[in-house]
């Protein structure tokens, strides 16, 4: 039989506190939290829908509020996301990004997926979620976005996702190995360039399987990160190198970053 490596579901996690980003979390979910005229989540929700994808498990906290109003007036609207057939998945306890994929086992129901985090904003025209998964149905391996970073960027994003890796063709790599998280920002030296993965993923329900095995044996959050480096070394995963700019807008100077962006290259429209 021929595996299956039709995306038709895309996974958004939004039940998380949202602590980088407090005090502003405290009153409004971040994934509201407006870039333009549009919420983080609308953003997200775009490139989705860009993609082709049509069916999305929102992966929400009942108690976190406002998401479910936001959702409904989509629904209710005439915009292009009204056709979206999104569905809540709770996550009462926001116990890690791996519990929040496990919480949709039942919605993925052994499909490969999209996964995408609203934490990360890619406003270039040249940026195509669509590009992750046309690679992932062409090759049946997981495909995981990848930044490209020099050291203006130092300390703007968090000490996790560094790879080791094989690059045959522009802008693809073969992954060999996803390293440890650590403490801190990431500190890029003068001159030197970093690629680290970012949260665009396209992903084979072994995912799932693998982050089973793991809560088993962890106490505290259920990281993702583990999972994945079982599934590199085991059966091999690509990067896709995603179009600059990429910010990471779950944390004020991210967000501020971004915002400064959208100001820059905004159009008065008369």
């Amino acid at each position: 039989m021929t595996e299956n490596t039709k995306v038709r579901k895309a996974i958004v996690p939004a039940a998380g506190r949202g602590t980088r980003m407090s005090p502003i979390s405290k009153y409004l979910p971040k994934e509201l939290v407006p870039l333009g005229s549009e919420p983080a989540l609308g953003l997200v929700l775009q490139e989705i829908r860009s993609a082709g994808i049509r069916q999305v498990g929102l992966v929400v906290r009942s108690a976190k509020g406002g998401i479910e109003d936001y959702v409904a007036d989509l629904a209710g609207g005439e915009t292009p996301l009204a056709d979206l057939e999104i569905t809540f998945i709770e996550q009462a306890v926001p116990n890690g990004l791996g519990d929040a994929i496990l919480q949709a086992r039942d919605y993925i129901a052994g499909e490969p997926f999209a996964l995408l985090l609203p934490d990360n904003f890619l406003p270039s025209p040249e940026h195509r979620f669509a590009d992750l998964v046309a690679l992932f149905e062409r090759t049946g391996k997981d495909v995981i976005g990848v930044l490209e970073l020099e050291s203006a960027h130092s300390g703007e994003y968090g000490n996790c996702g560094r790879i080791d890796y094989t690059e045959h063709e522009p802008g693809i790599l073969e992954l060999h190995e996803l390293f440890d998280k650590q403490p801190g920002r990431l500190i890029i030296p003068d001159g030197e360039t970093v690629r680290r993965t970012c949260g665009r993923y396209v992903c084979k329900p072994h995912l799932l399987t693998q982050l089973e095995e793991l809560s088993a044996s962890t106490q505290g959050e259920l990281d993702e990160v583990p999972a994945y480096q079982r599934i590199i070394e085991s059966e091999g995963a690509f990067g896709w190198v995603l179009a600059a700019p990429v910010f990471d807008i779950g944390y004020p100077k991210g967000y501020l970053a971004a915002s400064s962006w959208l100001y820059e290259h905004f159009e008065d429209e008369d």
